[in-house]
């Protein structure tokens, strides 16, 4: 089925990463289309499992994006992305990508320094700043908590520019790439 036709379709860019030397592949986790969120973060992580079983020996490793939890796309809770990262046999070799626009879609503010690290705070405890390996910097058409998916470019949105003045600056961050 679908589920199958995805974990294949990953093995193969998981290989061509590792062959163009690679490191990392972001993908969105996925959505819970029949079931509910707990059954579907059990399936990504099996997905993840099953991926890991049959890509043993490359190099190249998959980064779960931040969603911004548009329908049932899971991914947008940290407590989600930590809970996949915990089911899965294997969570070493699983890293996050943040993408600015969806974390703020789902309902982190991050305008102030207070609200900043109180996002970051969150994530520490959920999933882990190790974890972190990558960052789609991207403005938000909507605004905070809207679930909405809507990128804009940098300081035309929603968010403004504050967010990543914050974030450019935070000096745990400055060995991570960031996307545009």
């Amino acid at each position: 089925g679908l589920w199958q036709r995805s974990v294949e379709g990953l093995v193969t860019e998981i290989q061509r990463a590792d062959q163009l030397q690679v490191p990392f592949v972001v993908v969105h986790p996925g959505a819970y289309t029949s079931s509910d969120e707990a059954s579907g973060i059990r399936q990504i992580a099996r997905g993840l499992d099953e991926l890991h079983q049959q890509t043993a020996g490359v190099s190249s490793r998959v980064l779960l994006e931040t969603t911004a939890g548009q329908g049932t796309n899971l991914g947008w809770k940290f407590e989600q992305l930590g809970d996949m990262l915990e089911a899965t046999s294997s969570p070493d070799q699983v890293g996050i990508c943040l993408d600015t626009c969806h974390v703020f879609a789902a309902g982190y503010a991050m305008q102030t320094e207070k609200q900043y690290q109180a996002m970051w705070r969150k994530f520490q405890r959920t999933v882990g700043l190790r974890k972190l390996k990558a960052f789609h910097l991207n403005d938000s058409k909507r605004e905070c908590g809207s679930r909405v998916d809507r990128h804009e470019n940098i300081g035309h949105g929603e968010m403004g520019l504050e967010p990543f003045r914050h974030l450019v600056r935070d000096k745990r961050f400055q060995d991570r790439p960031m996307y545009l």
